[in-house]
């Protein structure tokens, strides 16, 4: 049996088209809104402009342009974003960017290769 939670939007930044197909779908399924950017620049764009709240960051580090960590950077110097929850989902499970992630604030950092994409978008989930 599936809980429901209180709609809630998420950032997703994700620049596999497939996988970012795919999370969103399972994100709206559950009743959530989900605004989708392949590039951190776009997600920029997003958090400057006005919308509803975002709840939570679905991160990946590796991106086309600005990568995660500069992404992640960039975000908390802004007084507006600086406290928005941020999940790192990457392929990279380096220690060295788990390290920045921390002291960046991330509230998880998941390697996708560690687990199915349900439990990841459920993990997700479950910080909101």
């Amino acid at each position: 049996m599936e809980v429901k939670q209180t709609p809630k939007t998420i950032l997703l930044l994700e620049d596999d088209k497939a996988l970012n197909r795919a999370v969103v779908l399972m994100l709206e399924k559950k009743g959530h809104r989900v605004i989708s950017t392949m590039r951190a620049e776009e997600a920029l764009e997003v958090l400057d402009s006005s919308h509803p709240p975002i709840d939570i960051i679905w991160l990946d580090l590796l991106l086309p342009g600005m990568n995660g960590i500069e992404f992640l950077s960039e975000i908390r110097k802004k007084p507006e974003s600086k406290d928005i929850k941020v999940v790192i989902c990457s392929v990279s499970g380096r220690e060295e960017s788990k390290g920045v992630a921390r002291e960046l604030g991330v509230v998880d950092y998941l390697v996708k290769s560690d687990y199915d994409l349900n439990t990841i978008v459920d993990k997700v989930l479950s910080y909101i």
